[in-house]
């Protein structure tokens, strides 16, 4: 196997060895585990079969987001295929919020539900499966959040589990549903092209939830990819691929991530993430086209209060700023769904941890995002007992707390990260890595080719950056009147141009280029247009040169 040398230097450098390198490049890798090694996996099965061989009505309870949307179709197809008694429940973000509800077990039990499945949720939920057994409903938790000191009763499978020895922790929710489908599959006859259908739902489902991109997800989203680059075998995938104008023989991470997931998502941001679970369940065209379509509106609609409730953000920064810097924004009125992604576009902006907060009524809602060295989750949680209640990681969380306690947590917050930065006073400077260093000379086709054999890029294996010092921009324009995007060339020593663009920040990059030469962070892609393919730039960060 030949690699190109800038392929190599980027592998070397992320510490992939050589006795890892048939496998990673694989267009059919084989690492994956057996399903029976997740603790409680053998139990699991059997308890879930026994009810599907006793007639009881089985419930999928999932989550608002595209783990827990993808993971409910995936168990719904699967179990589906062994019995017609099988039906979803997803609560509402907005009236019920995420997890088990002792209000949502009673609508189980109404609607005749016997024996529930979660995906995505359920590990820390002890008082609410304690409450379904005690109705008479079974259990079967899987998932794959941190555990918490509160533990479900019943089975659980999820790889973070105490005395779980699964050789890879990094599964998303719907990597653990999918090897409870391939264990399902050992014990009971699922047609094979189903299983193959399902791997493209774990495929969407890993992406979105930016999941590590290396072990056995590597492997399940390759294989899932190729599912769908041979033409994707459920409809509503490729009706909602085909509707956001990518084409599906070429589809990368990056165009789930960016093109697809959102779409999925914008259901359960604003209103009924079910919609999402019908189109992924649907054979009939004119169900999975309306779909669709209110995906597509969704999401558009999403990003209007978005971009709304982000400039009423933005607006306050300042004021914020002065009190401290670990950042709380009061933003009433706007729609909690997008207040977390208004969260993270702050944190880009600022460079600084930020929670967003609604008031209604006595309580405030919030959700925050974090920078790399901030771990949010453990700043947060020293104040646990003043939340109504509170979860997350270290980059993510969402709490709910008395209004009267929200300034004392704001000023312990601030007071927290003062004293952390006295200990590391480089902690909030914005730094810029790359890969690799570049001359714009090397840049042509045969680079942006070889670095495809590093997809599928996300989290741990990165899409490569680039940095290239000292370029010559010529022929910037802004695009739709809008001074966040351009179009550029940058000239080689030869004289070649080499096609460029920017998508965010564009009115500050081009500051830079005024001033002269510039050094540009970049990744490099393959640009097809009629049929004619070439090398272009995507240039993230446009500095004056030699300020690196």
């Amino acid at each position: 196997m030949t690699i190109h040398s800038k392929v190599l230097e980027i592998i070397e450098s992320r510490g992939i060895g050589e006795e890892m390198l048939e496998e990673f490049f694989s267009p059919r890798p084989r690492l994956a585990y057996d399903p029976f090694l997740l603790a409680n996996m053998r139990e699991g099965v059997d308890s879930l079969l026994n009810a599907v061989d006793e007639g009881r009505r089985i419930v999928i309870y999932g989550d608002y987001d595209v783990d827990g949307i993808t993971s409910t179709a995936l168990l719904m197809k699967v179990i589906g295929s062994l019995t017609d008694n099988v039906t979803y429940y997803i609560p509402s973000r907005l009236d019920e919020g995420y997890g088990l509800h002792r209000e949502s077990i009673d609508r189980i039990r109404e609607d005749g539900g016997e024996f529930i499945v979660t995906v995505d949720c359920g590990s820390s939920s002890a008082e609410e499966t304690a409450y379904a057994h005690s109705l008479g409903i079974g259990t079967l938790v899987t998932d794959h959040h941190n555990m918490s000191e509160s533990k479900a009763e019943g089975l659980i499978i999820n790889p973070r589990l105490a005395e779980d020895e699964y050789p890879f922790k990094g599964l998303a929710g719907v990597g653990v549903a999918y090897k409870l489908a391939l264990a399902i599959a050992r014990e009971r006859s699922v047609p094979g092209p189903l299983m193959a259908e399902v791997l493209e739902f774990a495929t969407v489902g890993t992406i979105a939830d930016i999941m590590p991109m290396t072990g056995e997800n590597r492997t399940m989203v390759k294989c899932g990819l190729r599912s769908i680059h041979l033409g994707c075998r459920n409809r509503g995938l490729r009706e909602l691929i085909d509707r956001s104008a990518l084409d599906y023989r070429n589809l990368k991470a990056s165009d789930i991530s960016f093109g697809i997931a959102p779409k999925i998502n914008a259901s359960g941001r604003l209103g009924d993430a079910s919609l999402g679970v019908r189109l992924l369940l649907s054979d009939d065209e004119q169900e999975i086209r309306e779909c669709c379509t209110e995906l597509i509106e969704a999401n558009r609609e999403r990003r209007r209060l978005q971009d709304e409730a982000y400039e009423r953000g933005s607006s306050m920064l300042d004021d914020e700023l002065d009190k401290g810097d670990f950042v709380v924004v009061e933003i009433n009125d706007s729609h909690e769904g997008v207040l977390g992604i208004v969260a993270g576009k702050l944190r880009e902006k600022i460079n600084r941890p930020v929670v967003v907060i609604s008031r209604n009524g006595d309580t405030y809602k919030g959700t925050g995002r974090s920078i790399p060295g901030v771990n949010l989750y453990e700043m947060l949680d020293k104040y646990r007992e003043r939340f109504i209640s509170f979860g997350g990681h270290s980059a993510a969380c969402g709490f709910t707390i008395d209004a009267s306690n929200m300034d004392d947590l704001r000023k312990a917050l601030n007071k927290d990260i003062g004293l952390m930065l006295e200990d590391k006073s480089d902690l909030l400077d914005e730094t810029h890595n790359c890969d690799a260093e570049i001359r714009t000379d090397d840049i042509d086709l045969d680079l942006a080719e070889a670095l495809q054999m590093l997809e599928p890029c996300g989290k741990d294996n990165e899409v490569p950056v680039f940095l290239i010092r000292n370029a010559e921009v010529r022929g910037w324009r802004f695009l739709k009147d809008d001074d966040k995007m351009a179009r550029f060339s940058l000239v080689t020593a030869d004289g070649r141009n080499i096609d460029a663009v920017i998508f965010r920040n564009a009115s500050e990059a081009y500051e830079a280029v005024t001033e002269g030469r510039v050094d540009i962070y970049c990744n490099i892609e393959i640009n097809t247009w009629r049929d004619v393919r070439k090398a272009q730039v995507i240039a993230r960060e446009i500095l004056p040169a030699g300020n690196e």
